[in-house]
């Protein structure tokens, strides 16, 4: 998926503040910055380059783990299939409950070995240049995250209305990014349906 750098990314937060930050502003810029990135995450459980569909898991006692033996890293648990989804019939799903391990689930008498897990990933990244922080950002949210880091700037600085109307911009920014994940119509497939009587019969407990 497309990405930009996070020196291009500081250099429009530089633009947009009007300033060349002083080495010493630098780290609190950055903290600007991923704590926009972490809102952007936060925003939607469908950002694609997050998003896990139908993949197989090993749950461990009836537990699928949020650390996965096969290498997985879950931030939410969106499904959690008996038989693997998206195919020519329709596939039997659990119910869970979310606990601090994982997500338990609810299958009666027989312990499953294999399930098929629709999830959201984790966001482990630290945007920025030093050693092991990421300069790659999701081309998705640049936008976002600069006129975010430029309010939260702005406020910092002590000018609130100006703060207030980029806060707008930006909010305004990200709606349009969830707008194109919503006509992607990902979330209206992948999303948890509201039990009724018609489809609880698809669930397996």
């Amino acid at each position: 998926m497309q990405t930009r750098t996070y020196t291009e990314l500081f250099d429009l937060v530089q633009s947009l503040c009007g300033v060349v930050f002083a080495t010493s502003e630098e780290n609190r810029i950055k903290a600007f910055i991923n704590r926009r990135a972490k809102k952007a995450f936060r925003s939607s459980n469908y950002w694609t380059r997050f998003l896990l569909i139908a993949k197989e898991f090993t749950p461990v006692d009836g537990v699928v783990l949020y650390s996965d033996p096969n290498g997985e890293l879950v931030d939410t648990f969106l499904r959690v299939y008996k038989t693997q989804p998206y195919l020519a019939a329709s596939a039997l799903e659990y119910e869970f409950v979310v606990t601090q391990t994982g997500a338990q689930l609810i299958y009666g008498v027989n312990e499953p070995t294999t399930v098929w897990v629709t999830c959201k990933t984790q966001h482990l990244d630290t945007y920025g240049n030093a050693p092991g922080n990421t300069s790659a950002v999701p081309s998705e949210w640049f936008e976002y995250i600069a006129h975010g880091t430029y309010s939260d700037y702005l406020r910092a600085e002590g000018q609130q209305e100006r703060a207030a109307l980029a806060e707008q911009e930006a909010n305004e920014i990200l709606l349009d990014e969830l707008m194109r994940l919503d006509e992607q119509h990902t979330q209206t497939v992948i999303s948890n349906r509201i039990s009724t009587n018609s489809n609880m019969q698809y669930r397996s407990y």
